[in-house]
């Protein structure tokens, strides 16, 4: 006769649903981050920022599930979807897709990450005392390079939420200059599929020989 097996401590469930939750504030960092590339790469490169139209934004909450559904473990995505700022986050995806980013590379990358932050948070219970957005600025300053990037999170409205999010994935143990240094290659990877795209939208067609094609 099998025995069964013994129901998880309350501790060790509660370690597990914070390492899901913690994995799930990273994921919001990351699409708040590229979001925040997007929107200075196509300001820089069109000259002003492109939102959803009524459709995309309709539709944004159920695409951006299947495509996450794909890289992330269920108790992250639910957590992710969970939260109050789910549709914002859905369309921060969404608008990702339509400035022509590739998200075959970036959403396994997303996944990749999400999962080491969750494995990170369960085997680190020490918690330390959040600090002010001062010091994730200066950490900003010392992980990225000056550039479009590290500009583009400086001066966004986010950045107060941005800050408060990094402090609480420090509590937990999680490496945030790891995540910076990731983000930053996502960041350029978003401004370069925005400047791409905004090329081949305003490349002129090419035109027909002046008397028509030789025989």
């Amino acid at each position: 006769m099998t025995t069964p097996a013994a129901p998880l401590g309350e501790p060790f469930s509660e370690a597990l649903s914070e390492a899901a939750q913690a994995a799930a504030v990273s994921v919001r960092l990351i699409l708040m981050i590229a979001d925040a590339v997007r929107r200075a790469a196509q300001k820089h490169h069109q000259g002003k920022e492109k939102e959803l139209g009524p459709d995309a934004e309709e539709l944004a909450g159920g695409w951006s599930a299947e495509q996450l559904r794909t890289v992330l473990p269920e108790g992250i995505l639910n957590g992710l979807m969970a939260g109050g700022d789910w549709p914002l986050m859905a369309r921060h995806l969404t608008s990702l897709q339509q400035a022509g980013v590739d998200l075959t590379t970036f959403l396994p990358n997303l996944g990749r990450m999400a999962t080491a932050v969750e494995q990170a948070v369960a085997r680190n219970t020490a918690r330390i005392q959040a600090e002010g957005t001062d010091r994730w600025a200066d950490l900003l300053r010392r992980t990225m390079p000056e550039g479009l990037v590290r500009d583009a999170i400086l001066a966004s409205p986010a950045w107060p939420d941005l800050a408060a999010e990094m402090g609480r994935l420090h509590e937990q143990g999680v490496d945030v200059a790891r995540i910076l240094t990731d983000a930053h290659a996502a960041g350029l990877g978003v401004d370069q599929a925005v400047a791409a795209a905004t090329t081949a939208r305003t490349s002129p067609e090419p035109k027909p020989p002046p008397y028509g094609p030789r025989p």
